[in-house]
């Protein structure tokens, strides 16, 4: 395999994007060594990049795009999950990302607001926090090669699989 793969998972907070994502880590790697799990919380720590405003989220989300391609490049299946719902950062992922696969993680409203784990939603709401995506930034909506309806968490290895069998023309050949 000349280039690895970038499967991108993108959505709103509390969508599961994470949760997805470890779950498809898990599938893929019960079958390649070579699969890494970028995550964009802990990535942004590695990179000591904290901005949140959407300029700032686009940046984060540029260089976290060039890291999954060098990582790529040497082969490896790389599983991205973070925001990055903007245009800037579809366009540049399809046009500089040679297998490149895209899984929006949708989830509606009114669920991400329920769930809220960390108190985003309803601090912006009340006018407490700024820079939430979704209430104070707008996002783009993606126009992904697949799309997951995680409304309702169930079925989490049928959403792995789901995302495998459209990724297997690109995954490399076992023999």
């Amino acid at each position: 395999m000349d280039n690895g793969l970038v499967i991108w998972l993108t959505g709103l907070a509390g969508s599961g994007k994470s949760t997805v994502s470890r779950a498809l880590y898990n599938t893929i790697r019960s079958q390649y060594c070579q699969v890494i799990y970028l995550d964009g919380d802990e990535l942004r720590d590695i990179l000591g990049h904290y901005g949140y405003d959407k300029q700032g989220r686009i940046e984060v989300s540029l260089k976290r795009s060039k890291f999954a391609n060098f990582l790529s490049k040497q082969g490896m299946i790389v599983i991205v999950s973070a925001i990055s719902m903007f245009k800037e950062v579809y366009a540049y992922n399809r046009a500089t990302l040679p297998n490149y696969f895209e899984v929006y993680i949708q989830c509606d409203m009114q669920e991400l607001i329920k769930r809220d784990q960390k108190g985003l939603y309803s601090k912006a709401l009340r006018g407490l926090e700024k820079n939430v995506v979704g209430i104070d930034i707008a996002f783009d909506e993606p126009n992904p090669h697949l799309v997951i309806h995680n409304t309702i968490p169930n079925c989490l290895d049928e959403k792995a699989h789901c995302i495998v069998d459209n990724v297997r023309h690109l995954l490399p050949k076992i023999s």
